[in-house]
């Protein structure tokens, strides 16, 4: 487990920074420290590494939607955390994981159901914090599913143009600010 941690934490970062198409196993292997035999015996392909990080993310996710069902974490602090997170990313990397997971799915088939699965995951999620959130009267959302789509949207956005177009700090607290207006 620790192994295949170090494995997918350090592709993780090489895919945000160079890309799907740029990262080699060999490139995996140098930067979590593994030799080639040890990192074969994990995964066969820079493809099957970048589906196990989306994987190990959407397992994340669906456990932290879990949390918030059994009632251990509030809906909207789960949402406030995911945005966090995502727009962190945003303005911590030039190119992004985001980025690459649409360069994943445009050099493969599979790769593209696998991005489409993650995308519907995501919008499932946000919509079903969102009614979570309505039913504690935490949010007064009437369009849940317009308002989870704008979300994703927003998200998407800014991370696929933020390799183009600047964004600032403050472009992202106005994001949340609209998001959160939207949810009130």
């Amino acid at each position: 487990m620790a192994t295949d941690k170090r494995i997918l934490d350090a592709a993780e970062g090489l895919f945000a920074m160079r890309g799907f198409t740029a990262v080699t196993m060999k490139d995996i292997c140098a930067a979590a420290s593994i030799s080639r035999g040890g990192l074969y015996r994990h995964y066969s392909s820079t493809a099957m590494v970048f589906t196990a990080i989306i994987e190990r993310e959407q397992e994340m996710a669906h456990n932290a939607l879990q949390r918030a069902k059994d009632g251990e974490i509030s809906p909207d602090k789960i949402l406030d955390v995911y945005l966090e997170h995502r727009m962190s990313n945003i303005l911590d990397c030039d190119f992004g994981i985001d980025n690459a997971i649409t360069e994943f799915a445009s050099n493969t088939e599979n790769g593209r159901k696998i991005a489409q699965k993650r995308a519907e995951d995501c919008l499932q999620i946000i919509e079903e914090l969102i009614r979570m959130g309505n039913k504690a009267e935490i949010y007064d959302c009437k369009d849940v599913k317009s308002t989870a789509k704008q979300i994703c949207w927003i998200i998407e956005g800014m991370c696929k143009h933020s390799v183009i177009i600047p964004i600032t700090e403050k472009d992202v607290d106005n994001q949340l600010k609209l998001i959160n207006d939207m949810l009130k």
